[in-house]
């Protein structure tokens, strides 16, 4: 790197409490291959601060591998960090490196459509956030008719509070990743039981592995080779299973331009926000 000093490895989009111990035997695993395979001094190595949060990670010169949304990387983040690639996950809406969103109501509810909907109470987690507001923004405006669809439209902060505020009766629908939806009947199936999925949003490329713009273009190509790798060994396989990452694809900044089709298609249907 430029800079000389790095970051370690982070993965921090579904580090759930409960996958923890996976995710942190997956980032060592990729960090020791990634510095043995660029040949970074472990000396200038500088550990990331206590408190930070993902979106401070994403764009910090001393990035060596960080996992982001495709809606900041094609937005915020746009011609600020080098995309790598996109894992693959086990769960469904998903195959190969695309993704979507399932749509989550309660399942007591007598709602089986978007449609069904209107005039209701919707969480999403974040105004960044490809899954839990651009597709679901998407998803809405092609029923909406160009009008607020929702009564009251809120920020939970998270995937899983959005599930909590279901399940405690504050919000009737969300748009969920559906690698989250897939972790969260595996890990906490309690919730889960009081939801159900009526639907999913359209298909997008999947949650981005990014590096910093100090590593040149050969670094990076080794880099995607050296996560390839890692992602399909025999030694990271129970990880990957408790995490669902099932592969890897490389891909470029282009492949994410369904995201951007997605929010112009809104706009277009006169429903630039979800509302």
């Amino acid at each position: 790197m430029s800079n000389g000093t790095y970051h370690p490895v982070r993965l921090p989009m579904y580090d759930w409490p409960e996958v923890r111990v996976a995710t942190a035997e997956l980032e060592s695993a990729l960090h020791a291959a990634l510095v043995d395979a660029l040949g970074l001094p472990p000396a200038d190595m500088n550990s990331w601060p206590n408190e930070i949060d993902a979106p401070a990670m994403w764009d910090d010169p001393g990035v060596l591998l960080v996992q982001t949304c495709g809606y900041p990387l094609t937005h915020a983040l746009k011609g600020k960090v080098r995309l790598l690639g996109v894992p693959h996950y086990s769960a469904g809406g998903c195959e190969g490196p695309r993704y979507c969103s399932q749509l989550v109501v309660s399942r007591t509810s007598g709602h089986e459509r978007l449609e069904d909907l209107r005039g209701l109470k919707a969480a999403y987690n974040g105004p960044d956030s490809q899954s839990g507001m651009n597709a679901f923004r998407h998803a809405v405006a092609r029923c909406a008719g160009g009008t607020p669809f929702f009564s009251q439209v809120f920020e939970s902060g998270s995937h899983l509070r959005s599930l909590e505020a279901i399940a405690d009766g504050q919000a009737d629908v969300a748009s969920i990743d559906a690698v989250c939806w897939a972790l969260a009947c595996q890990e906490l199936p309690a919730l889960t039981a009081n939801l159900k999925c009526i639907g999913h949003t359209e298909g997008a490329p999947g949650l981005p592995l990014i590096t910093s713009t100090g590593f040149s273009q050969d670094e990076a190509l080794k880099m995607t080779e050296v996560i390839r790798l890692v992602l399909s060994d025999p030694s990271t396989a129970e990880c990957r299973k408790r995490l669902r990452i099932s592969g890897f694809s490389s891909a470029s900044v282009e492949d994410y331009d369904p995201i951007l089709k997605m929010e112009l298609e809104a706009v277009r249907l006169g429903y630039p926000d979800l509302a």
